[in-house]
């Protein structure tokens, strides 16, 4: 079969199409065959694209051009990221109580200057900080293991209960819709009911729900929910909506048993329905460990001296910062340099101290690198629902069609492409590439 296929390659706007000569395709099933990439042209306007399609790019110029400007982009974005961080109310306390220090300094201990060693910062401040940030860190990337584990236990319980078939009455993997006979025994039973797949698929995405509806509670376990009295209130608030979320998450959890027990009832083999309990038993162990990430925090007091000392090291600091402005000789003044390096220093701990902050909650929606629990969980419903919409369908059909989408939604990776197209011989496709031509034939 011979087919164009349009290959939007999202970099500058630069769309190419390459022209696939396939080997036969038995019966619109396996793997494609002896797949040759004939020729690249463009499909849009019908024009010849160069040979080399690594030098798509008109010259040099071009080229640093485009690099160039993506720096720029990326800079303007670190600084956005940057600033997003710093500008809040705790970084101006830092802020204020190091420039005050300094002109505090300037106009009452004038002799106090001294040029002091910085390595007190490093091992107070900086060394406890980047360590809970690490900590921080690897508890998300433990959050986002215990998601994907549970994603994937929820579709195969999904299927477990769609799809699952045992012999039934004419010795057929027809159990679902003809009666079974019980071992040893001549009595028939009822077939299942033609509703229990929709009724498993309707409890799992509400237990989906259960779960986001918990882990979008705000999070207790800070310094003011021990020893302020407004923040004791704030932690039973916050206690009572995690021990309700939870307990419904166990209560479905508890039905997705009972809908394996009516899977049993009706002829399900032991095995079969023991491999179920197995992924319920995985779905509750990964569900405590997300409960678990979720109600805990690093600990307290590392968080909370790193704070206490981020906020008062400019005030011991301050006679080093006059002896920069004074320099050796106490005859120089550069009080407003001293001043903007006193407020440079506090503001990069105080991001730091921010950063930690931010990670503490992996599940916290207000950070941009903890866990995506919207994304997560509606990436979850979907999984679930094409599980269920596929049912009806023979595991012998062929994929659904995808010929019809369009090239962004495709997202194709531009750079295996240009690799393939560049080389004539190559059967080496990207993974989604090989799908859409898969889809087609």
């Amino acid at each position: 079969y011979s087919f164009c296929t349009l290959l939007e390659l999202q970099k500058m706007d630069k769309i190419f199409c390459c022209r696939f000569t396939s080997g036969r395709y038995p019966q619109g099933r396996g793997k494609l065959t002896n797949t040759v990439i004939k020729e690249t042209r463009s499909c849009c306007c019908n024009e010849e694209v160069g040979e080399d399609v690594d030098d798509w790019k008109e010259g040099w110029v071009s080229k640093f051009f485009y690099s160039f400007f993506d720096l720029a982009l990326d800079l303007w974005s670190a600084f956005a990221v940057v600033l997003k961080y710093v500008c809040s109310a705790e970084t101006l306390l830092a802020l204020t109580t190091s420039v005050l220090s300094v002109l505090i300094y300037d106009r009452y201990g004038q002799r106090l200057s001294s040029d002091m060693s910085w390595t007190l910062v490093s091992f107070a401040v900086v060394f406890p900080l980047t360590m809970s940030i690490t900590q921080a860190f690897v508890r998300r990337d433990d959050a986002l293991k215990a998601l994907a584990t549970l994603r994937g236990l929820l579709f195969n319980i999904m299927s477990a209960h769609a799809r699952w078939d045992w012999v039934g009455s004419d010795k057929m993997y027809n159990g679902r819709t003809a009666p079974t006979t019980k071992p040893f025994s001549s009595d028939k039973q009822h077939c299942i009911r033609s509703t229990h797949g929709l009724e498993a698929q309707a409890l799992i995405l509400n237990l989906c729900d259960a779960i986001r509806s918990y882990l979008l509670v705000p999070r207790k376990g800070r310094a003011r929910h021990v020893y302020t009295s407004c923040g004791q209130e704030e932690a039973k608030w916050v206690e009572w909506a995690e021990e309700v979320g939870a307990e419904n998450v166990t209560k479905l959890i508890g039905r997705l048993h009972g809908a394996t027990e009516e899977l049993k009832s009706k002829g399900l083999p032991p095995n079969e329905a023991s491999r179920i309990n197995q992924y319920l038993f995985f779905l509750t162990r990964e569900w405590e460990v997300i409960r678990t990430l979720k109600e805990y925090r690093t600990p307290q007091a590392m968080r909370s001296f790193s704070r206490v000392v981020v906020h008062t090291l400019p005030m011991f600091y301050g006679p080093y910062f006059l002896h920069l402005s004074k320099g050796d000789t106490m005859t120089e003044s550069n009080i407003v340099f001293a001043c903007a390096f006193s407020g440079v220093i506090t503001v990069f701990m105080c991001s730091l101290l921010l950063v930690q902050t931010s990670l503490e909650n992996p599940f916290d929606t207000k950070s941009l690198d903890t866990v995506k629990v919207d994304v997560e969980m509606g990436r979850t419903r979907r999984l679930i629902q094409a599980a269920f919409d596929d049912v009806p369908n023979d595991w012998r059909d062929a994929p659904p069609e995808l010929s019809a989408m369009s090239p962004s939604e495709l997202s194709l990776n531009y750079r295996t492409a240009a690799k393939s197209c560049s080389e004539p011989t190559s059967t080496q496709m990207s993974g989604q590439l090989s799908t859409q031509m898969t889809s087609i034939l």
